[in-house]
């Protein structure tokens, strides 16, 4: 059995050898893996707030931390993010060791009151800490390591999350699967992924209307037209967007992704 990982904080400056602590990596990219895993995450973190005492007046409370595994790489997750109206900090670490040995440090790093749990090929560990839930989503890679994704959301704005207006008129019976919003320097980012029983051609219609109502009008011809999909690039004063439409099974899957000046 391999040793267990002793606590290591964020990469900070050191005289130590390189090898001996995290690596800061480039800021990790928004890949449709990680969109798939921050799916999951939301689902995970309405389950837990939903079960957590009422909220008190919000406080200036720090944001925390949670120390990584030595010989880490971390990358995180670029700008201001918003999942489902839920304020996020999302940290990817990549690790040699196998999720096992991961999953080990990181219930050390939390500490007591943290549960654990397995979702599909996925290890899960979250902790509600004050005002925040801190969540540790493993996945085993192919050359034998483990790719944890660490998300830390803040319960206070979490719970008037599910009241707040969407502001883009979707398919009637359209289910809201994924809302995820950032804002990277002068760029803001708002991705919305949807599902509904609707043709693609009801979806395309429907929500290329929702578009132009934002000043976006189709670019071109479609990126892409066949039987089960459909994608089409928009643009305007206001931006860009991009729509790709599948259908499968009577059910159609949408994301929408659209680019906007930031504040």
């Amino acid at each position: 059995m391999k040793p267990a990982f002793p606590p290591a904080t964020e990469p900070a400056p050191t005289r130590s050898a390189p090898a001996a602590r995290p690596r800061l990596a480039t800021r990790a990219r928004r890949t449709p893996l990680l969109t798939r895993a921050l799916c999951f995450i939301t689902q995970l973190v309405a389950l837990v707030l939903s079960h957590l005492a009422p909220a008190q007046a919000a406080s200036a409370t720090a944001w925390p931390e949670l120390t990584h595994p030595q010989d880490a790489v971390v990358e995180p997750v670029d700008g201001e993010i918003l999942l489902n109206g839920v304020p996020m900090r999302l940290t990817r670490v990549r690790v040699a060791a196998p999720p096992g040995t991961v999953a080990g440090h990181y219930r050390r790093a939390l500490g007591g009151g943290s549960v654990v749990a397995q979702a599909g090929t996925h290890r899960v560990l979250s902790q509600a800490r004050g005002d925040f839930l801190i969540t540790v989503t493993l996945t085993s890679l192919a050359d034998g390591g483990s790719e944890a994704l660490v998300s830390i959301a803040d319960a206070r704005a979490a719970r008037g999350a599910g009241s707040r207006r969407l502001g883009f008129a979707l398919p009637a019976g359209s289910e809201l699967l994924s809302d995820m919003q950032s804002i990277d320097g002068r760029i803001a980012s708002r991705q919305l992924v949807l599902a509904n029983t609707h043709s693609l051609e009801g979806n395309l219609r429907h929500l290329a209307a929702s578009l132009s109502r934002l000043g976006l009008q189709p670019e071109g011809p479609a990126l892409a037209n066949t039987a089960d999909t459909h994608a089409q690039a928009f643009r305007g004063p206001g931006g860009e967007a991009r729509l790709v439409l599948v259908r499968r099974d009577g059910t159609t899957s949408a994301v929408l992704t659209v680019l906007s000046p930031g504040p």
